[in-house]
């Protein structure tokens, strides 16, 4: 017996049946920049169809020791095998990086190899520790099984998927993007080109004669094997749909690659942000989706329950929560049994004719080689109760809906009654029917607006655990929108204890990519808590909670402050300001362009008549010493707040905030109080606690001051001021000099707080890698992590250098023996 054969039967013993070995098995090499198709002498695979998804080993004939193995990691198995005469080598297949030698055997130790591997080889485990979902690996496992690897094929596949269908639909779309034919028609045809490619690849019985065929015996063979209803198309469209076919077929190979993966991107790539516009259709990014459907923990849920998708748009939530539960079913099931169960636990409605159908192309596309039977209806959601209606309480409700306000038109509609706000009311008409669990995409005001609080705390009363995510604006492809996710589980039973359990997890800007490709988030925390009788709805656990808490009993800055928005003009902002002055104008910052920390833009004069304010800020005492700060904020960056000092009486639009002491004691503390707006404690808390663009002058008033002020912080300051108005002068200056003032007045601001070394460093690292909006250069809080364990001051106060060296055995000297002896008699 050679050692392939040897090979084979032992993988057979595991449990992976002769249908999930495939001899001779052929696959893109994503991971290289061509993507050739590479050939393997066996592969063993965890379920079928087989993809790099369900790829568990790889069995290479190694004809030569020096070949490269790494040629063969887009396969997707987390295990090769390389056959060299009659040894057996075992290689593990890293996400990053060269293969890694495991063992090497004989034929005759292979027995012993995977007895005691049995346990992690076989298809159940392999299968559980690549999906990306699971939270549970553990083990040795992880010692074969690298999920950077699926992340690496997956982006890879995205990637070279969207490139080919943007490259083979530029022959027949124009300039904007539009296609050159009906758009239905091309993006109907494009499915069947997919689908016929990928049955094509995989040897599927069905696609003979399709490969070589013209394109109407494919779009024939696509509408008898699917049952969709034959195309009407024009002796010109004809021709371009042709083209379509040809880029498709000459493309990469389809045989390894995984049926959802396509939906992805065939429902990514085609619907442009055109298509959008016209059709009406929305998208969810593919992580957003994955990071709803594994949140709700749909493979765990006991007994029967259904998946509902209102808004459906192109399917995307779905295709996510079709790929979770069919890789939790058991392996012996066949495609027919999967789709069977799939199909009788998927649903969903959509208001766009077009949509639904793009919906359901999507989810056959991702359900190969399944024919059709998915539950899309289309339907008007906001009329009537059909909302209710679809939900009962073994449904888990997925939804991405529309973010605009109802139109004043539509405020009569059945759902509209319960909020202006299209999504907030779809989720209070959702609540309603009590569901399982929801998964609902929200503005990002949701999780801490006011406005809100109601619906929070109905939440909060109807469900045991709770996770809000904020997620950054740029995430969406047609949107620039930023977005609280919603997953809520459990339902609560009447009896139970009333604990909720919240998470709250964020993906900051500079996490963007990396959660849109592989679904990073940045940071998590969670509580648990009581739910009282009459819940408040706050749901979201803030960045620093701990920092928080523990400054929640001291002074706010409303207590010594008095914060007012800017002016307001009835005809818009735009055209109330003029270079030169004029009657009604006056010396006032307009714009907040040039604004930074510690330094006013250039004034400008500002129109203040009374006839054209909208209201009543032109009244304030603009003309009394103030601190100016802006209004929204100037990064998306955890630095958002930035105030200077005003004594020449400007007025402000309401781009700015102004800040008036609310005594005259409070007034020679303007320095100070300037530095703490600049500071650290309050732009974490104006991070922490807004969630739009611009600031309400209540969040900005809660932001928390010392029990006692810094003692000469005001001569800091205002030496750092003269640095500045100084370099501005001379255009030139140093930085350096700047910068290191500007550590001292932030490290004198900390101190004066009084907090525990593991609140100031959590503090500190809140700001990692963000852009402060300071007049100069400055590049952080320099030694911190070579100084763990020390406060900001000590650090630059040396106290590192203190405690460096053997100071324990010269802080903590021996005693003399005679004292010793003398203390030894008295402890005895």
């Amino acid at each position: 017996m050679n050692s392939l054969v040897a090979l084979s039967k032992h993988l057979e013993a595991l449990g992976y049946s002769e249908d999930r070995l495939l001899q001779d098995y052929s696959f893109a090499d994503v991971l290289s920049d061509a993507a050739n198709t590479r050939r393997i002498a066996l592969a063993a695979f965890t379920q079928t169809p087989p993809s790099y998804r369900t790829a568990a080993f790889g069995v290479v004939d190694r004809r030569s020791k020096n070949a490269d193995l790494s040629e063969y990691r887009a396969l997707g198995a987390p295990v090769l095998f390389a056959l060299s005469g009659d040894e057996v080598e075992v290689w593990r297949v890293p996400g990053k990086g060269p293969v890694q030698h495991y063992a090497t055997k004989s034929a005759d130790e292979l027995p012993e190899l995977f007895a005691r591997l049995s346990e992690y080889w076989n298809p159940q485990a392999i299968h559980r520790a690549k999906a990306i979902e699971s939270d549970s690996l553990q083990g040795k496992q992880l010692d074969f099984v690298d999920l950077g690897l699926m992340i690496a094929i997956e982006g890879e596949i995205h990637e070279k998927l969207d490139a080919l269908l943007k490259t083979t639909l530029a022959q027949v779309v124009d300039a904007r993007g539009r296609p050159a034919m009906d758009a239905r028609l091309l993006f109907q045809a494009t499915f069947r080109f997919l689908a016929a490619k990928i049955l094509s690849d995989r040897g599927h019985e069905s696609a003979d004669g399709w490969f070589e065929g013209d394109v109407v015996s494919v779009l024939q063979g696509i509408d008898r094997y699917y049952g969709l209803g034959s195309l009407q198309y024009a002796g010109h469209e004809k021709e371009q749909l042709a083209e379509v076919w040809q880029g498709i077929r000459s493309g990469i190979n389809f045989r390894n690659i995984s049926a959802d993966d396509l939906a992805f991107v065939y429902e990514n790539t085609f619907v442009t942000s055109e298509v959008r516009a016209e059709l009406g259709t929305h998208s969810t990014p593919r992580q957003m989706a994955e990071h709803i459907v594994r949140r709700l923990d749909l493979s765990r849920k006991a007994g029967p329950f259904r998946v509902y998708e209102p808004f459906t748009g192109a399917g995307v939530l779905l295709i996510a929560a079709l790929r979770q539960l069919r890789e939790a079913l058991p392996l012996e099931w066949s495609d027919r049994d999967r789709h069977e169960f799939l199909t009788q636990r998927l649903s969903g409605d959509e208001k766009d004719e077009f949509a639904c159908e793009v919906a359901k192309l999507s989810l056959i596309l991702a359900d190969y080689p399944n024919h059709n039977g998915w539950d899309i209806q289309q339907a008007d959601l906001f009329q009537g109760s059909r909302l209710q209606d679809r939900i009962s309480s073994d449904t888990f409700v997925i939804c991405n809906p529309p973010f605009e306000d109802f139109a004043v038109s539509e405020r009569t509609s059945h759902v509209a009654r319960h909020d202006v706000s299209k999504p907030v009311a779809v989720l209070q008409e959702v609540l309603l029917a009590q569901p399982a669990g929801v998964g609902f995409v929200l503005p990002s005001s949701f999780r801490i607006e006011r406005r809100y609080r109601h619906v929070r705390a109905q939440l909060e009363r109807q469900f045991r655990h709770i996770e809000i995510v904020e997620i950054p604006d740029d995430v969406f492809s047609a949107s620039r929108a930023a977005a609280t996710l919603l997953i809520a589980r459990q339902p609560r039973t009447e009896g139970e204890d009333r604990k909720v359990h919240l998470r709250s997890s964020e993906v900051t800007l500079r996490d963007r990519l990396p959660f849109l490709n592989a679904g990073v988030i940045t940071r998590s925390r969670s509580t648990t808590r009581w739910v009282p009788e009459e819940p408040e709805g706050d749901l979201w656990v803030p960045a620093l909670h701990d920092l928080w808490e523990y400054l929640a009993d001291r002074p706010q800055l409303s207590s010594v402050l008095e914060l007012h928005r800017g002016l307001e003009w009835r005809s818009g902002q735009s055209g109330a300001w003029r270079q030169h002055e004029a009657e009604g104008y006056r010396l006032g910052l307009h714009s907040i362009a040039g604004h930074a920390q510690y330094l006013s833009p250039q004034p400008v004069f500002v129109d203040v008549r009374p006839e054209n304010m909208r209201t009543g800020a032109h009244n304030l005492p603009w003309s009394a010493s103030k601190l100016i700060l802006n209004g929204a904020r100037l990064s998306r960056y955890q630095w958002k707040l930035a105030a200077s000092l005003d004594t020449d009486g400007l007025v402000c639009s309401q781009q700015f905030i102004g800040a008036w002491p609310k005594n005259a004691a409070d007034e020679p503390r303007l320095l100070t109080l300037m530095a703490l707006l600049n500071g650290p404690i309050a732009n974490a808390f104006a991070s922490s606690f807004s969630s739009e663009g611009r600031f309400r002058v209540g969040t900005l008033g809660r932001i928390p001051l010392p029990r006692r002020w810094p003692k000469g912080l005001d001569e800091i300051v205002s030496g750092y001021l003269k640095q500045l108005d100084a370099r501005n002068e001379r255009l030139l200056g140093d930085d350096i000099d700047l910068s290191e003032a500007l550590t001292e007045i932030d490290a004198r601001l900390i101190e004066s707080y009084e907090l525990p070394v593991r609140l100031e460093r959590e503090l500190l690292l809140f700001f990692e890698g963000a852009r402060r909006p300071a007049a100069h250069l400055w590049s952080g809080w320099a030694d911190l992590d070579a100084n763990p364990g020390l406060s900001l001051t000590e650090i630059r106060c040396g106290a590192q250098s203190r405690a460096s060296g053997n100071w324990v055995s010269e802080v903590f000297q021996p005693l003399p023996e005679a004292e010793a002896a003398l203390l030894r008699q008295y402890l005895v």
